[in-house]
């Protein structure tokens, strides 16, 4: 047995030095080629299929790849990385992990040829250095409210999704709800503010809603179907006989007291109900539930209810109509009698929202052009629509399946987190992979005046950059080699001015990107910095230890078929049978 052997247990995989290396750099690339094919106006969809059998169909990266169950650590540090690019700018999760295969793959040319690990991370940082200075010198800047911009950035970014059918439609609802909610002054947007609805049926009839859908019903049929300018009030108490959390008894002697205590309950909601209507609200939707007899007494006075409506919904409506949610309908009775011997009628502010006041209770009720409920596909939905200044909105999705209906979301959502980018940094470049042939040229005339062996992995860094307008051109059918070719001496005869030529994917060809064609700067520096920074940590790492036993996976004569370390060996369950099954390790079942 050698030294670390006797060093570490029985348990611990070792792989150092070189060998280490390659695999790191191997399985990184493998996670590349995995979704390479994914990028682009032509590029192709994955299917996953998880153990519930779940399926998932997508094109966007990081969504396949946080299914992916790798045991690989570098794999591992690769799908993080296009998780950080995901959460930190929406956009850009395939690209990033194809320049980092990209890198990869350079970086692996390069030990080959006798270039040291550390010199390869110091000659990617400086590469990095220059890229970026080039991607400030190519991209322009603009307004951070310019719609016209704004609605190119949500083309450009669906036409590569799955919503790239409805295009244009579905990108100008998009600028519409983020101009809505974004604070221009501030350049900052919450995204969260724009609620996401979806139903089965077909593209074309997604919408915009300047209020909130739910995807609930009004609750009592005798109810109004609809209310014109509705005054909402949002509730977040029960307006039900309480259940208790333990089990509570009541001890009933006679039979009054099973009618009195029917009663005061009954009077009890009757009070809150009474609290509802003086308040000269229309529409109550609450959090918790509205018995029979509370709906029959809000029919009565023509007003409409939802129940049951998730807390989410209760925010964003609150957001959108500016009503408050008011946790309590009633008060006790010394508050009752205080409250009845001062003015406590309505209170009409200059502000178009009504103030109702009782005793201590200050509600405002929230304002609507209307509220409705509407056949939506299979289902009935309520409409709170035209508020008069929604800080939340609804985007209505149709599509013809759940997975397709969730694919659209993950597309509709990545162009609203472009369009964010822009708000907080208004500056594009043109799309196409033309930025990065533009940004590699100027890494190549810059890594000349490199000393030292630097400058070979700086000219390798330039030419991974090509591998991305590369895989675009593969992914529409095109020669590689070709488009190679074309796009280094369009952008050389460009004299030093930034070609906007790229692949134009729809078209086939390599041509200057129509302007039409942009995406944001900071999406382009996040996918640069990142890559860099996932592949100069594999570069570094030279000794890998797993110290995870191995696994065996057997049946025992009873039946049972469970997986756990020294499976392979013989042995019996009947010990962990006597501690009790308590303390039994858990077993992966499969």
């Amino acid at each position: 047995m050698d030294a670390t052997g006797q060093l570490f247990g029985d348990d611990t995989r070792r792989s150092s030095g070189n060998q280490a290396r390659r695999y790191n750099l191997l399985a990184a690339r493998l996670i590349a080629e995995l979704v390479k094919s994914s990028l682009g106006p032509r590029g192709l969809e994955k299917m996953f299929i998880d153990i519930m059998g779940e399926v998932t169909v997508t094109k966007d990266g990081a969504t396949l790849l946080r299914k992916v169950d790798v045991e690989h650590p570098a794999a591992k540090i690769l799908i993080e990385a296009s998780n950080a690019v995901d959460n930190e700018v929406g956009d850009g999760t395939t690209s990033v992990v194809i320049l980092a295969g990209a890198l990869v793959q350079k970086a692996e040319e390069l030990l080959d040829s006798g270039i040291a690990p550390s010199t390869i991370a110091d000659g990617y940082s400086q590469g990095l250095d220059i890229a970026l200075e080039a991607l400030h010198y190519i991209s322009k800047t603009y307004m951070n409210s310019d719609k016209e911009t704004m609605l190119k950035l949500a083309i450009t970014c669906l036409q590569s999704k799955a919503l790239s059918y409805g295009g244009e439609r579905i990108a100008q609802l998009v600028v519409d709800a983020v101009c809505s909610i974004a604070d221009f002054s501030s350049n900052s947007v919450d995204i969260d503010d724009i609620k996401i609805e979806e139903k089965e049926g077909s593209f074309v009839d997604a919408q915009l809603i300047n209020g909130i859908v739910l995807d609930k019903t009004i609750d009592s049929s005798a109810m109004p179907r609809m209310v014109e300018n509705a005054k909402i009030l949002l509730v977040d108490e029960d307006l039900e006989g309480k259940r208790t959390r333990t089990d509570a008894e009541i001890r009933i002697t006679s039979p009054e007291q099973i009618r009195s205590y029917i009663d005061t309950e009954a009077e009890m909601i009757r009070s809150k109900v009474q609290h509802i209507i003086d308040s000269g609200a229309n529409v109550v939707i609450s959090r918790k539930g509205i018995n029979t007899l509370a709906q029959h007494l809000l029919t009565r006075a023509g007003i409409i209810s939802v129940r049951r409506v998730k807390e989410n919904d209760l925010i964003w409506l609150a957001k959108a109509t500016g009503a408050t949610i008011s946790e309590k309908l009633d008060h006790d009775h010394d508050q009752y009698d205080h409250a009845h011997h001062h003015d406590h009628g309505h209170d009409h502010h200059h502000d178009g929202h009504e103030h109702y006041h009782h005793a201590d209770i200050d509600i405002q009720l929230g304002y609507a052009e209307r509220v409705y409920e509407k056949q939506v596909g299979d289902d009935k939905m309520v409409f709170v629509q035209g508020c008069r200044n929604p800080k939340a909105l609804t985007i209505l999705l149709r599509a013809n399946s759940k997975r397709t209906l969730d694919e659209c979301h993950r597309s509709a959502l990545d162009s609203i987190h472009v369009l964010k980018d822009f708000i907080i940094k208004p500056a594009i470049v043109v799309g196409g992979g033309s930025a990065e042939v533009a940004i590699a040229r100027k890494v190549r005339e810059k890594a000349a005046s490199i000393a030292g062996r630097e400058q070979i992995v700086v000219q390798k860094f330039a030419d991974a950059l090509e591998e991305i307008p590369l895989t675009i051109a593969r992914n529409a059918g095109m020669d590689a080699i070709d488009t190679l070719v074309q796009l280094r001496s369009r952008h050389a005869l460009s004299n030093g001015k930034a070609s906007s030529c790229g692949v134009d994917a729809i078209e086939r060809k390599v041509q200057d990107m129509p302007l039409s064609v942009i995406e944001p700067t900071i999406v382009k520096e996040q996918v640069l910095k990142t890559a860099v920074e996932v592949t100069n940590l594999l570069i570094r790492v030279d000794d890998v230890l797993i110290a995870k036993p191995t696994v065996h996976t057997h049946t025992h004569s009873n039946g049972t078929k469970h997986s756990h370390a020294g499976g392979d060996k013989e042995h019996q369950h009947d010990y962990f049978d006597r501690l009790g099954k308590q303390q039994r390790p858990t077993h992966h079942y499969y």
